[in-house]
């Protein structure tokens, strides 16, 4: 019946109008996906089939494939309403059935009222009049009460260097966090310091040659815990506040913080216990040295970690990821002795990477620190712990947060993270000083040069999310191509500039991206399983590289330019791909760890043949292919400069073109072979930031 309005969480659907709001902000959906929504709304908690859906959403006669037609559009309602296939709030599968609509409806559909005695009228009428006073009264009396103190965030040090995963002490007077002192970051010298809030120089209590990290204050405040070392080779450790020797607790393959029980007896950890093992959460007995395994994560890909204990004792707090950044909050309850009552419970599912988590004094709600598109820009979120919640986000914490989240336990006290990283885009033209290209006071990177070379291509967060811009070959006239509001990157133009190319975040992982130059139609590539990133095209427009992690390992894969499943090319890794101008040869780092900025450049015939090594040690989309061979971007030397050289094919031999200081990726060269841009790092630091009156 048209005319009818839903409401469900912060949703609202108008079916007259056709659209979707949040919070009363109207959310972008296509046709087909708001009809599926309006079909399942129709009827909450039964199952809609494929067939039904069909029929509601195509005419009898059409000729489509209607199975891919629904899946995809049941994806896009997906991420439209952030929802997940694996943990559904809202639409949920039902494995060669249908879907079914799970959520609560706040606000049933509108029908045709009967008509209405007037004395029974007249009667309910003063009756909801009275109800309405008495809740009012109740609210008023019982809501809390606001904070009208500003929350104004201030840095704790405001020092040169990387701070990161600060702890108060039990007074909240008091916080310890790692620091590097060093421009740029340095993980072997980041140590545990504590300084009081307020005037004073902050302690220094380690002084190990390897990474201090992760400090947590006991809550009885007679120690600190905290982890030396990454990965394989990592220890916890304890040590007094003032100083002094340290205790080493436990070996494993920790990778994230330690947290106290209320009673200070044991500590909450993820580890591997192998380089090989399931990560999950354990529980450790500080007297004794005894393991209790909290959590088992579904697969060896997923990651448990951040295990925070409730102020009561009573719950237990984690986050659960999978490799591809993508991470929710589950909540265990707890018996004596800190044992599990039952399997984890799911609070909230993200899109996004989350980097810390802290419960609030009265164990009402969390705060954690979330990137909406995986690694890149992270805000500052809030949530009450109760099933179907909606996280809000504290806008006064700013963006480009970094690692870890904390309340202090008396005071009213928050602290996090602060990224102060600034990249620009410069250029170099032979014969010239560089110069600032395109800068803002936020990230520029991964510059392209359009095939005639009137524009330029690159990723930004300047409006807030990383998105992708073009502009005019002198840095000017910039303008947004893409408002996905989550993470685009990776621009790359077809041959005949009519269309870019690039890797975009979504819910379901990484996913490679076409539109058409001037920001119109866009289109996804595939649906193959598994991550896609880093496109290129074929030298003909008629394929697309790109590299994916289907077969385990990140390999080089293509699909026709028009859309298709991927074929794979090659067999012992790839990362980023160019063909030779020619199209015999593909040419590809190999990147195996998938986040080291240099790896080497090899080669392959394209028709079949072995593999070659061409160079070691190159930027690892940093290449560009040539008929004489290869620009390419070298790894900064001991003085932190790297350079640009230029790799012939005929002599073998490698010469450099320009040197390049605070390389921070990217680089595109013109079609006249005259002028290089790239991104560079203006400022890399990072602070914690501590706010008062905090509630």
């Amino acid at each position: 019946m048209p005319g009818r309005k839903f409401q469900f969480g912060a949703f609202e659907v108008d079916e007259s109008l056709g659209e979707l709001r949040k919070h009363g902000v109207k959310i972008r959906i296509q046709e087909q996906p708001f009809q599926i929504l309006v079909v399942l709304l129709e009827r909450p908690g039964e199952i809609v089939g494929r067939e039904e859906i069909r029929a509601r959403l195509w005419p009898e006669n059409t000729f489509v494939d209607f199975d891919n037609a629904i899946s995809s559009a049941v994806r896009k309602l997906r991420e439209a309403l952030n929802d997940s296939a694996d943990n559904p709030r809202f639409i949920e599968t039902s494995t060669r059935r249908g879907y079914r609509f799970i959520g609560q409806i706040t606000a049933p559909p509108q029908l045709p009222a009967k008509p209405v005695p007037k004395r029974i009228k007249s009667f309910a009428i003063a009756a909801g009049a009275l109800l309405l006073v008495v809740l009012a009264v109740w609210w008023l009396l019982s809501r809390p009460k606001p904070n009208t103190t500003p929350l104004t965030p201030v840095p704790l040090t405001a020092a040169h260097g990387w701070e990161a995963y600060p702890s108060f002490s039990p007074d909240g007077n008091q916080v310890a966090y790692s620091w590097a002192d060093t421009e740029t970051i340095d993980p072997h010298k980041l140590h545990i310091y504590v300084k009081s809030i307020g005037p004073g120089m902050p302690v220094r209590l380690t002084a190990s040659p390897n990474p201090d990290v992760f400090p947590a204050w006991s809550p009885d405040g007679r120690r600190i815990a905290f982890i030396r070392g990454f990965g394989q080779s990592s220890a916890i450790y304890l040590i007094s506040p003032v100083g002094g020797s340290e205790r080493r607790l436990a070996d494993g393959v920790f990778y994230g913080p330690a947290y106290w029980s209320p009673d200070s007896r044991f500590l909450a950890f993820g580890d591997r216990t192998t380089p090989n093992g399931i990560p999950s959460i354990y529980l450790l007995n500080i007297e004794n040295g005894e393991r209790l395994r909290l959590t088992m994560p579904p697969d060896e890909k997923t990651m448990d970690q951040g295990a925070v204990f409730s102020p009561d004792g009573k719950t237990l707090l984690f986050t659960r990821c999978t490799e591809v950044s993508t991470c929710a909050l589950y909540l265990l309850d707890l018996s004596i002795g800190y044992r599990p009552r039952a399997a984890p419970r799911l609070l909230r599912a993200e899109t996004g990477d989350i980097r810390g988590v802290a419960w609030t004094q009265d164990g009402k709600q969390i705060v954690y620190v979330l990137s909406d598109y995986g690694n890149a820009n992270f805000h500052l979120m809030r949530i009450q712990v109760r099933s179907g919640a909606l996280p809000e986000r504290l806008l006064y914490a700013g963006d480009q947060l970094w690692m870890g989240v904390a309340i202090a336990p008396h005071g009213n006290r928050l602290a996090y993270a602060k990224n102060l990283l600034d990249q620009d885009i410069w250029q170099i033209q032979l014969g010239t000083p560089p110069r600032n290209f395109v800068a803002s006071n936020r990230i520029e990177s991964l510059p392209q040069y359009s095939p005639d070379g009137r524009q330029v291509a690159f990723s930004s967060d300047r409006s807030g999310q990383m998105e992708i811009w073009v502009c005019d070959s002198q840095g000017a006239n910039s303008v947004q191509l893409t408002t996905f509001e989550e993470y685009s990157g990776s621009p790359k133009w077809s041959p005949d500039g009519r269309s870019i190319a690039f890797d975009r975040h979504l819910k379901q992982g990484w996913r490679i991206f076409v539109m058409a130059a001037d920001g119109g139609q866009v289109r996804q590539l595939n649906t193959d399983s598994g991550d896609e990133v880093v496109p290129n095209w074929s030298r003909d427009g008629n394929w697309i590289y790109y590299a994916a992690d289907r077969t385990g390992r990140y390999e080089i894969w293509k699909a026709s330019a028009k859309g298709g499943k991927g074929v794979q090319i090659t067999r012992n890794g790839g990362w980023a791909a160019s063909e030779s101008p020619d199209g015999s040869t593909l040419y590809y780092t190999k990147n195996l760890d998938y986040r080291d900025a240099f790896s080497d450049l090899w080669a392959l015939p394209i028709d079949g043949g072995e593999e070659r090594m061409v160079l070691p040690s190159v930027g690892s989309r940093e290449f560009k292919v040539l008929e004489a061979g290869v620009y390419y971007v070298q790894p900064p030397a001991a003085a932190g400069a790297g350079a640009i050289r230029f790799y012939d094919f005929a002599t073998g031999k490698s010469q450099e073109i320009a040197s390049i200081k605070d390389f921070a990726g990217g680089l595109t060269i013109s079609p006249d072979r005259t002028t290089f841009l790239f991104s560079v790092t203006r400022r890399s630091e990072a602070n914690v930031m501590i706010v008062d009156n905090f509630r």
